[in-house]
């Protein structure tokens, strides 16, 4: 066992000069690769957490572990953590809540103590009990290879070792060890995978740990294949414009398995829904989905994803240069107009007579019922015709704003100035809006 273990920690590219942080909690597996890699001769130091589960069998882990690291002349680190009232107050499981709080005091001591790696004793059955789990729930490709051996500077060293195999190193090395007899209750959904499924399905296949680990490293090249497929797909159909990003319906429907593709996209911008999403696809425009960062709406033959749109307000008085909500805008006043001719017009920068504005200006999202006269008309336009006419999509509706002096509509910044408030041959000032 020693040499593979030698090999594996080579293939990860761990040499024996690397500063490690090994996480152990006393149990059989944990002191088997503390024992591997203090008779190797790594540079390591151990990291403990007491999770104040087991009251104190919880503190005589602790207890254990340090007397280990003491005799072994291993520097040691120890955290005690209040896991149930951090649960409770994230709304996580027990299990989730020390994950969470053990990594992060794991980054801590890399920070402050420069461990390149951290080491967690996870091995074969580990990793056999998430795939099955991740089945239970529902995953993706990447959640059938297991647990993945380097995951940036997580080591996982004996993942191509059984549980049989530690079992026997400890027995041949008389390695000491802690039992944790919350392994043996079966309220949590993990130990009830090892403790009564597992047993099952060995029933059928005696060798069932090894089957399924042959399995889940043909998937990890699948997944491989699959990634870079996948990655030249979002290529072609995931389109980033304007600060938007867009994917075609017609041309994402004429991919195979287009769903998945879908999934895949929307994915990355953290939403999960893909039956809702898929289905929106052949629905009316107008469907909308929302997370923390992100909106999402389907909108006539595309999918469209930006950042949350704001719907703030803004008051523009007289000395106002700039804004930077909801975007780049810019403000100034010139004087003296001699020639109309001297003056670039533009929808990105727009000349108003300044004498028809009242301070402070209002910029706010156009809504219901605004209308305006757009230049070069006579007659009053409602936004909501405008923008029709204009085949605006929903999310370019959503960034619109209006300038608005006095209840009046001076313009749609960036867009279209009023009738009312262009310059004029007797303008001597005009205010500039400029995006």
């Amino acid at each position: 066992m020693n040499s593979r273990f030698l090999k594996q920690m080579n293939k990860i590219g761990v040499s024996k000069k690397t500063n490690i942080l090994l996480a152990v909690s006393g149990g059989i597996d944990s002191m088997v690769l503390f024992d591997l890699l203090l008779k190797n001769n790594f540079s390591f130091s151990v990291a403990h957490c007491n999770f104040s589960l087991r009251d104190r069998e919880s503190d005589e882990d602790g207890s254990f572990v340090k007397r280990i690291c003491d005799l072994s002349s291993v520097k040691f680190f120890i955290k005690k953590f209040n896991t149930t009232t951090y649960a409770d107050d994230n709304n996580l499981s027990p299990q989730m809540a020390a994950r969470k709080l053990r990594y992060d005091w794991f980054k801590i001591l890399c920070e402050d103590c420069n461990f390149s790696f951290i080491a967690t004793a996870h091995h074969c059955n580990d990793s056999v009990e998430t795939l099955l789990i991740n089945l239970i729930r529902g995953t993706g490709v990447s959640g059938l290879r297991g647990i993945k051996e380097l995951d940036q500077n997580i080591i996982r060293p004996l993942l191509s070792f059984t549980k049989n195999d530690l079992i026997k190193y400890t027995n041949d090395n008389n390695i000491q060890y802690r039992e944790d007899s919350s392994n043996s209750s079966n309220k949590y959904v993990r130990n009830k995978v090892r403790n009564q499924i597992i047993p099952i399905m060995q029933e059928i296949n005696p060798d069932l740990i090894d089957s399924i680990s042959k399995t889940m490293s043909k998937i990890e090249d699948v997944e491989i294949i699959y990634k870079q497929y996948v990655h030249r797909k979002k290529k072609k159909l995931l389109i980033f414009s304007n600060s938007e990003y867009t994917v075609c319906i017609d041309q994402l429907l004429k991919e195979p398995a287009p769903k998945q593709l879908l999934y895949e996209i929307i994915s990355d911008f953290g939403f999960k829904d893909i039956d809702s999403t898929f289905a929106s696809l052949f629905s009316t425009s107008g469907k909308e989905f929302y997370n923390e960062a992100f909106y999402m709406v389907k909108d006539r033959n595309q999918i469209i994803i930006t950042k949350h749109i704001s719907n703030d307000s803004d008051l523009v008085f007289e000395e106002t240069n700039t804004l930077s909500i909801p975007f780049n805008i810019s403000f100034n006043i010139i004087t003296n107009i001699d020639s109309f001719k001297d003056l670039l017009f533009s929808n990105q920068e727009m000349y108003i007579n300044y004498s028809n504005l009242k301070f402070p200006l209002l910029i706010r999202p156009w809504k219901a019922g605004d209308s305006f006269i757009p230049l070069g008309m006579k007659q009053f336009k409602k936004l909501s015709d405008y923008f029709i006419d204009k085949k605006f999509s929903l999310v370019a509706k959503k960034k619109s704003r209006v300038l608005v002096s006095d209840n009046q509509i001076v313009c749609i910044i960036g867009e279209r100035l009023d009738e009312r408030f262009k310059l004029v041959q007797n303008s001597r000032k005009a205010y500039i809006v400029k995006t």
